[in-house]
């Protein structure tokens, strides 16, 4: 992510030597294609930092002025927007860089709440009788939320996983699942998910 939004400063750098004199008042214009390319850059760019940051932050925020701003003027950008733009998408670059120091994903000596072996197993099902995909990312989102120790959200995360498990084993309730742990029913049912996948 870093480095699309560092190759999108420098393609904008790369915009600046095409403005040509405009032979009037305006100065000097980027002309349709490039300006056009501008306005794609500035959206992409905009599209990363609400994922990264969120949609509040203030790289975004300007990103939406910068759009504004050439939507009111349709002689497209002027060449101190375009050299401001690319310096303000180095400046988020920055920001995500801090960020990211700041706040580790994963504290390094934590064992995380679900095994990942256990998470490519699933994601190795592939399609059968149940899609697991949400519970995927479910797994995916309790080793966050446990390794950040987020209490409540793995409490909340784990409740919704194991709402996952009887219809998988063949019952409507995880009583009914505790129950008949270990019997028969249960061998049979994992057979079947084997030969699902």
């Amino acid at each position: 992510m870093i480095e699309e939004l560092n190759n999108i400063a420098n393609e904008m750098d790369g915009l600046l030597p095409l403005f040509v004199d405009g032979g009037n008042i305006s100065g000097l214009v980027l002309p349709t294609k490039p300006s056009a390319t501008f306005h794609a850059l500035v959206i992409e760019t905009k599209s990363i930092l609400d994922q990264e940051l969120g949609y509040t932050n203030e790289y975004s925020l300007d990103m939406l002025k910068v759009l504004s701003h050439a939507r009111v003027y349709k002689g497209g950008p002027s060449y101190a927007s375009v050299e401001e733009t690319s310096e303000v998408i180095r400046a988020a670059v920055r920001a995500v860089e801090r960020k990211r120091r700041a706040v580790p994903a994963t504290p390094l000596l934590a064992k995380p709440y679900v095994d990942p072996t256990r998470i490519v197993g699933l994601q190795g099902l592939g399609r059968g009788p149940w899609d697991f995909a949400r519970l995927v990312e479910l797994c995916r989102e309790i080793n966050v939320a446990a390794a950040n120790r987020c209490h409540l959200s793995t409490a909340m995360l784990l409740r919704t996983i194991i709402n996952h498990v009887p219809p998988v084993l063949g019952f409507s309730t995880f009583a009914e699942v505790a129950n008949n742990y270990g019997g028969a029913k249960i061998a049979e049912i994992i057979q079947v998910i084997h030969a699902a996948a």
